[in-house]
């Protein structure tokens, strides 16, 4: 199973356009070929948002995620649906996304998971 994380913005066509700044999107994909997963996972982040930097690829075996993991959920339903996508929303406002803040964090990391997650 392939775990792709893209940075992404909503185009316009996206219901997301005028709510969320951005999103770091988590593509669990279940196929053979890194190359298949990555042009899959385009495919469908790519229709409402654009892709503008891949964060993470990486292969998952089974048992390779505990119980416990927040991740958990997404592989198994990937492994029944074949993919699961997960997009973690920021504000439009998050201006300072890509700066640091006096604790060490970026906005991004700030912003991750407050405004929920969608999954597809």
């Amino acid at each position: 199973m392939w775990l792709i994380t893209y940075h992404a913005v909503p185009k316009p066509n996206s219901p997301e356009f005028q709510k969320s700044g951005g999103a770091y999107v988590s593509c669990w994909i279940l196929y053979t070929w890194q190359d298949g997963a990555e042009a899959l996972s385009r495919y469908e982040v790519e229709k409402e948002w654009t892709i503008t930097d891949t964060e993470e690829i990486s292969w998952y075996d089974v048992g390779d995620i505990e119980d416990d993991s927040p991740h958990k959920e997404f592989f198994d339903q990937a492994m029944i649906d074949g993919g699961t996508f997960v997009y973690n929303l920021y504000p439009i406002d998050a201006d300072d996304v890509n700066e640091d803040s006096e604790d060490g964090t970026k906005a991004t990391d700030r912003y991750k998971n407050e405004e929920g997650t969608l999954t597809k």
